[in-house]
């Protein structure tokens, strides 16, 4: 069974590819059988700001990815660099350290997909 770690660096401004991302994420454990991690890195974290006026499309996509087990996760470091707080970002999801996550993602045998 595939093992694929998807990282979504795309910003708010391209909400086009934030679907395709998911959809893609979404359509490898339903359809596929495989195991899926998804991360917001880099701009991609914009597309999760609270008050953004594209939020409703994310918090969909962000639950129907949840809903068949894909774990989701942000970095805080670009969040922290785009001048970004962890109180502004949806909640429920958790912040990591992008770089360290990608390392663990590796080490246990995901494959990595950039949208």
């Amino acid at each position: 069974m595939a093992k694929m770690f998807v990282i979504l660096t795309k910003g708010k401004d391209d909400l086009n590819m934030a679907n395709v991302a998911a959809n893609f994420s979404y359509n490898s454990v339903k359809n596929a059988g495989a195991t899926v991690n998804f991360m917001f890195l880099g701009r991609g974290v914009e597309n999760l700001l609270k008050d953004s006026n594209g939020i409703k499309p994310i918090v969909d996509l962000v639950n129907n990815m949840k809903s068949v087990g894909i774990g989701i996760t942000y970095c805080k470091v670009s969040a922290k660099g785009l001048g970004l707080s962890e109180e502004q970002m949806l909640e429920g999801i958790p912040p990591v350290m992008g770089g360290v996550q990608t390392a663990k993602m590796i080490d246990e045998g995901f494959s990595v997909i950039t949208f």
